[in-house]
């Protein structure tokens, strides 16, 4: 029996199309057990912001129980819940809800994960028994910052660059892609809008790292272990650019869900 604590260890996605009943029976079987869970529907405080009390929870659990129907599949909300869980380093656990899913819909990551039909004993026990336990998860990097609120889609200017960032993925490492022109023409904006686009996401699995440089950087020991604190959670303290290369290269190999997508921006 998981032990109640005051804060919640386990956040439960849903869509509420299809989706709310059986969610609202999963976390009633899982408080039975004593486990302190956050579920919208009965935690979501009136007066304040929706998404800021969900990201607020998420970023506090250890799990994040996905309940997987058609609706979650095409909610652009649960996405955002699913992408800031793999962010904050929270276990992502799917289970199958009511209707056909269509998983090939759903992120590679996602699809490669070991989903949950808690309507088998067997799998309900191992489901259990990993709730209990501790998240060993490293979160996953995504350092670009988001889109300004005014920002007007440049289409264009986007399918001539994206198709070039995917050509590698998988097969050879990313050639290098430059944006270039004149200062105050958007290149920053731009390269943000490719780093949430769905397909780089999609692609770059592994993360999306990025740091701002400029014409005289400064020193860049710090910057490289900012990289690798991002990309293993750990802080080494070197005393040179060297080292702090070497490590983060290593780091950077040792990507095992997909290519890491790194963005310099120069200003």
């Amino acid at each position: 029996m998981a032990k109640a604590e005051s804060i919640p260890r386990i956040f439960i996605s849903y869509a509420r199309r299809a989706g709310q009943s059986f969610a609202d029976s999963l976390r009633r079987k899982l408080e039975k057990l004593d486990f302190k869970v956050w579920q919208d529907i009965s935690a979501m405080e009136g007066g304040r912001d929706w998404w800021e009390q969900i990201s607020e929870a998420i970023k506090q659990v250890e799990y994040v129980v996905m309940v997987m129907t058609p609706g979650a599949i095409e909610s652009k909300y649960t996405a955002m819940e699913w992408k800031l869980a793999r962010q904050e380093g929270a276990c992502v656990l799917p289970v199958f809800g009511p209707g056909e899913c269509d998983l090939n819909k759903l992120p590679r990551w996602m699809r490669d994960k070991q989903f949950v039909d808690i309507g088998i004993p067997e799998q309900w026990k191992l489901f259990v028994r990993t709730l209990e336990g501790p998240c060993q998860v490293t979160a996953v990097p995504f350092m670009a910052e988001d889109l300004p609120e005014d920002f007007v889609q440049r289409p264009a200017e986007l399918e001539e660059i994206i198709p070039k960032l995917l050509a590698g993925t998988r097969v050879k490492p990313v050639a290098i892609t430059a944006l270039y022109g004149r200062g105050g023409f958007g290149k920053t904006t731009l390269a943000r809008a490719i780093c949430h686009d769905p397909r780089i996401i999609e692609a770059f699995d592994d993360g999306i790292l990025w740091v701002t440089l400029g014409e005289a950087p400064g020193e860049l020991t710090s910057r490289v272990e900012e990289l690798i604190y991002m990309l293993g959670g750990k802080r080494p303290g070197f005393t040179t650019l060297n080292a702090a290369r070497a490590r983060f290269g290593r780091c950077w190999r040792g990507a095992t869900a997909g290519l890491r997508l790194f963005a310099a921006e120069e200003l």
